[in-house]
């Protein structure tokens, strides 16, 4: 049912992930997006050079909404069970909200990583998380949230060692007017953190394995 309206309705993080992944580097990588939905995100990373997108999801009607791209895969399956396959990139966006551990998802992420390779990570600000922010959406007029728990600096900065990650980066992203021109319903966040991003890499060279 979420499907239907996923990438029609105004979502203020989807907004705000847009520019995230847009100040990323992209270029010649294989990207795995797990979690992917309707993989909106495939469009951005393949326009800014990625050579091949792999998104996962376990809706079958979030991904029939996927765009159609030869450099596109789809699967169906868990987040918590990777392909067996080496990326430059793997990538959660706005979906280990949904997770009350991070273990089981970064453990999936970190055995798709070739040596080098980064984890990429675009989740709801705790901030907001604890203001009362959540995933939620609407089927015949009522809202239903979805199942969601805040995942802070420290929790990822404690977990991703444990499954053979180092932290790269952390960066607060905050409500700006060119997100605000993309979605109304994030003004009332104007100057208050949004979006956390993590990046993480796997340990060894910088050669993809093959």
């Amino acid at each position: 049912m979420w499907a239907a309206t996923y990438d029609a309705v105004d979502n203020p993080l989807v907004a705000m992930t847009t520019f995230a992944v847009d100040d990323a580097d992209w270029n010649g990588k294989r990207v795995l997006e797990l979690g992917c939905g309707t993989a909106r995100n495939a469009v951005r990373v393949l326009a800014a050079g990625a050579r091949e997108y792999v998104g996962v999801d376990a809706s079958e009607g979030m991904l029939k909404r996927a765009p159609d791209d030869p450099r596109v895969r789809l699967m169906v399956g868990d987040v918590s069970e990777a392909p067996k396959e080496a990326f430059d990139v793997v990538m959660f966006c706005l979906v280990l909200e949904h997770f009350e551990a991070l273990e089981a998802p970064l453990k999936a992420a970190a055995a798709a990583l070739r040596e080098g390779g980064e984890l990429r990570v675009y989740e709801l600000h705790p901030a907001w998380w604890h203001d009362g922010g959540r995933a939620h959406y609407v089927v015949d007029g009522e809202e239903r949230k979805v199942a969601s728990w805040a995942h802070d600096e420290v929790e990822f900065a404690r977990v991703l060692p444990e499954v053979g990650l180092g932290v790269v980066s952390v960066r607060s992203w905050y409500a700006h007017e060119a997100a605000c021109a993309r979605s109304g319903k994030l003004r009332k966040r104007m100057g208050r953190p949004v979006m956390l991003e993590v990046r993480a890499q796997a340990a060894g060279g910088t050669e993809a394995k093959r």
